[in-house]
């Protein structure tokens, strides 16, 4: 995006950075505008879901490859990037029972997390880190933050995963890549805007797996496996392309 734009917006802050706060909270504003009296539909749009029934259904996916990962009661969980709970409505559809936390960037999507699902723990938090304790999680998970940050961030954030993270403990997140061909849309539409000399309203990033495993070994985690958006051998097709790592026993 040009500074000039981000600027006149409102999304950049006074050195000229892109700012995911500002843009997200500005996101929601137009979603809650757009549905006025579908309070529940202007959040799940705002996270990405075009209908009720697509967040109930991406959110039991969400379970659903977590359970692939191994997920079980009684552990310790952290939803980095939570937006208005997806993963964590579904947990509690599910009937898994065990210590969850979430952060976003955006205040108001903890608050409706926290409203949906009592008992679950919510907060802002804005930087590319996990707020916890060293050893403390059984698993971190994100959906579609590696997607909207900047690389050195997504490093930033698997680097003190593994120090959050117990031993044995693992890291599962979706990303975006361009060798995905059913990728190619959403960057060529960003292409299609540059080119008509509009600016896309959010940032999106695209990783590759090479890097991907580079970022892991030198934070420490084993050899990540990787799952194709489009691979539905052992839950249903995620659309985005899944990583999954964990730290050494």
């Amino acid at each position: 995006m040009s500074l000039g734009f981000l600027k006149r917006i409102g999304l950049a802050d006074r050195s000229g950075a892109y700012n995911s706060q500002r843009a997200y909270n500005r996101f929601l504003d137009d979603c809650l505008k757009r549905h006025k009296g579908n309070r529940d539909m202007a959040f799940a749009e705002a996270i990405g879901a075009n209908s009720l029934e697509t967040f109930r259904s991406q959110g039991d996916g969400h379970v659903e490859v977590l359970r692939h990962n191994g997920l079980a009661d009684g552990m310790a969980v952290f939803d980095f990037g939570c937006g208005c709970g997806r993963t964590a409505q579904a947990l509690l559809r599910s009937g898994w029972s065990g210590q969850y936390t979430g952060t976003d960037v955006v205040a108001r999507f903890t608050a409706e997390l926290m409203r949906k699902c009592p008992g679950y723990d919510a907060f802002v938090h804005t930087a590319p880190s996990i707020p916890a304790p060293d050893g403390s999680l059984d698993m971190i998970f994100h959906w579609s933050v590696f997607t909207h940050i900047a690389v050195e961030e997504c490093f930033l954030s698997m680097e003190d995963s593994f120090r959050a993270l117990k031993p044995g403990g693992k890291l599962v997140f979706s990303f975006l890549e361009l060798t995905d061909r059913a990728h190619h849309g959403l960057f060529f539409d960003r292409v299609a805007r540059y080119r008509r000399g509009r600016d896309p309203i959010l940032m999106d990033t695209f990783l590759h797996r090479d890097w991907i495993a580079e970022f892991a070994e030198i934070a420490g985690f084993s050899a990540p496996g990787f799952t194709s958006g489009s691979d539905g051998t052992c839950h249903e097709p995620f659309w985005q392309a899944l990583a999954a790592m964990e730290k050494p026993r």
